[in-house]
């Protein structure tokens, strides 16, 4: 039986090397084996430090060269960030209440750039403290985290929606609502015809629940989006489009298992 900071050696080695763009196939092998050598370390009574030096960036350094990498990381990792400038500016386009101002877009840039480095980290801690890969659970203390860090993230972002509109700092240009909404339209297609292209079903189903309340709002109410109308309407439809969203997902998951 490990230590409990073998343990967290091992799942931190694991996200380590799931970053480094490593084949799964290739990491469980190495995990494997980094196992049973700290295994036979404890019954030796050597430390982990003994075995891994310590630090799992350093002991990456020296294995890393013996691992295949997964083909085309970077792609994928640049395809993320694209499709998740998508996802940001689609619903408000299709509103068309989109600012092109100075501030919205070093607002949707730091969420592109800072978000998911953001997400990561505080995942990684969770993961690596209050988690384990083998047993697929996470203690009751990372859920609290995961739900505190969440709610806490939510609120940074709808925040900065409120400072960015109250402070544009500087105008680009102001186009009409109907042009707005019909770059929507378009790039809401090709985030769709993508996601469908790469068979990634749950971006296409993403993309598409947050842009239904936008255009159910628009095609129900002839008010702007600033309208309490336009506001319950999108809203509603948000919030079921995220039930159905967890839902479909839970249900894709006991499937899957």
């Amino acid at each position: 039986m490990l230590s409990k900071e073998a343990d967290k050696f091992l799942t931190e080695f694991r996200l380590e090397m799931m970053a480094h763009g490593k084949q799964d196939e290739a990491i469980d092998d190495m995990e494997a084996e980094l196992e049973d050598h700290l295994i036979q370390a404890e019954q030796d009574g050597k430390s982990l430090e003994d075995v891994t030096g310590g630090s799992v960036k350093e002991y990456i350094k020296n294995i890393s060269g013996e691992m295949p990498r997964v083909n085309n990381i970077q792609k994928y990792v640049a395809l993320f960030i694209i499709y998740l400038a998508g996802i940001l500016t689609v619903p408000n386009l299709i509103s068309g209440d989109f600012e092109w101002t100075l501030a919205n877009l070093l607002y949707y840039v730091g969420i592109i750039v800072l978000g998911p480095l953001l997400i990561y980290q505080a995942f990684k801690f969770i993961l690596i403290n209050f988690a384990s890969f083998k047993s697929e659970k996470i203690e009751l203390k990372g859920m609290v985290l995961i739900f505190v860090f969440s709610f806490l993230f939510m609120g940074l972002l709808v925040g900065s929606i409120f400072l960015v509109r109250s402070y544009p700092i500087i105008t680009f240009f102001e186009l009409d609502p109907s042009v707005n909404i019909t770059i929507g339209f378009i790039l809401l297609a090709i985030l769709v015809i993508g996601t469908l292209v790469m068979k990634q079903w749950f971006y296409t189903i993403l993309a598409l629940i947050l842009a239904a309340p936008e255009i159910i709002a628009q095609v129900f109410t002839s008010d702007g989006p600033q309208s309490e109308s336009y506001l319950i309407i999108s809203s509603v439809g948000l919030l079921l489009g995220v039930i159905i969203l967890f839902i479909g997902s839970r249900i894709a998951m006991k499937a899957k298992k």
